[in-house]
């Protein structure tokens, strides 16, 4: 059964008519980070209240989650974002519980997302904790997969890891040849330990946090001419670069991995700085160099001037209390949540106004 969310930011707001205006388009990075993924819905809403569109979007874990939601919506996007989550809520069957308690509810699993296994006689041999096949029944009846695969409707780009060899995959909806399916949502979600790894083409998958928990790289492989220019890309960040000292084993290792994850995200916005001043300077040497120079008649001459300047790669920082969990489904949370990543991103973006 569905949960209808009402969040305090929860205007009725609809599409522009197709006659209207074009919108502005954009570029969306999402995170992974269990259900600290609620953020990303609220951030999305306020984009789309402003008249914009999402055009190419990737992400990780709950982000890769939230990303083929908003690709695959069947109607407004940000109504069936918020409808997913208003299904992965959890409340305890027993009122008057303790907030702690409510908020550690997803311990007996998310109806709509995971189960936890009960073949305790075998527990000896586990290699994770919970089933996501609720997940996979909820994605596969919530979206219209024929406009998901449609790369020309919206460019969906996950991260998953590779288990035997470590190593980075991207899922994408580009390739008529490897249709995008539920299984690669999947892949991008099965946190080691919590979900099984997930099989693709014979190959088993975790993660996508623990390779690329902000895949911004695919993003900017795979945008379309004019776009660097004109098009601004968000990346919604959902961990805390600050927190205070940990009190029990249980946060020292919430705050381990957010630290691991916070350095990636460091790195990966370092590298894209670093490669728009690369390409700059590049398109200054283009401006001076003979037409008859032999490196032009090189194929990598070619393909690096096909790139393009990324003039606005824009970080919503989501300042999320310290000691939020990734595990908190509880319906106030949730709401809550929302509610913060559509304040945070607006007050982004009238504090320093796009440029593109």
């Amino acid at each position: 059964m569905s949960t209808q969310v009402t969040s305090r930011v929860g205007r009725a707001v609809k599409p522009k008519s197709a006659d209207g205006p074009a919108k502005k388009k954009f570029g969306l990075v999402l995170q992974g980070g269990g259900a600290l993924g609620a953020y990303e819905v609220g951030a999305i809403k306020y984009l789309y209240e402003q008249g914009m569109e999402c055009a190419i979007v990737s992400g990780a874990s709950s982000g890769a989650m939230n990303a083929a939601t908003l690709a695959g919506a069947k109607g407004y996007a940000p109504d069936v974002l918020e409808k997913l989550w208003g299904e992965l809520m959890v409340e305890p069957p027993i009122p008057f519980l303790p907030r702690l308690i409510k908020r550690s509810w997803s311990m007996f699993g998310v109806p709509h997302m995971y189960t936890p296994r009960m073949d305790y006689w075998k527990i000896l041999n586990w290699t994770y904790v919970a089933k996501t096949t609720p997940l996979a029944r909820t994605l596969e009846e919530l979206l219209d997969w024929e406009q998901l695969r449609d790369p020309e409707h919206m460019r969906v780009i996950v991260s998953a890891s590779g288990v035997e060899n470590g190593e980075t995959a991207y899922f994408s909806n580009l390739d008529p040849a490897a249709p995008f399916g539920v299984q690669h949502v999947l892949a991008s979600g099965s946190f080691p330990g919590g979900f099984p790894w997930t099989i693709v083409n014979n190959r088993a998958f975790w993660d996508g946090g623990l390779t690329d928990n902000t895949p911004l790289k695919p993003v900017i492989s795979n945008l379309r001419e004019g776009e660097p220019e004109t098009m601004p890309i968000f990346m919604i960040d959902v961990f805390s670069s600050s927190a205070p000292r940990p009190t029990n084993i249980q946060q020292v290792m919430s705050r381990m991995f957010e630290m691991f994850l916070q350095n990636k995200l460091k790195a990966d916005s370092d590298t894209a700085k670093s490669y728009t001043r690369f390409i700059s300077v590049l398109k200054k040497v283009d401006e001076q160099l003979p037409a008859d120079a032999p490196v032009r008649k090189e194929k990598d001459w070619d393909d690096v001037m096909n790139y393009a300047l990324v003039r606005d790669i824009r970080m919503i920082d989501i300042k999320k209390p310290a000691e939020e969990s990734a595990t908190d489904f509880s319906r106030e949370t949730i709401l809550r949540r929302i509610d913060a990543g559509y304040e945070q991103t607006r007050a982004s973006l009238e504090a320093v106004p796009l440029t593109v």
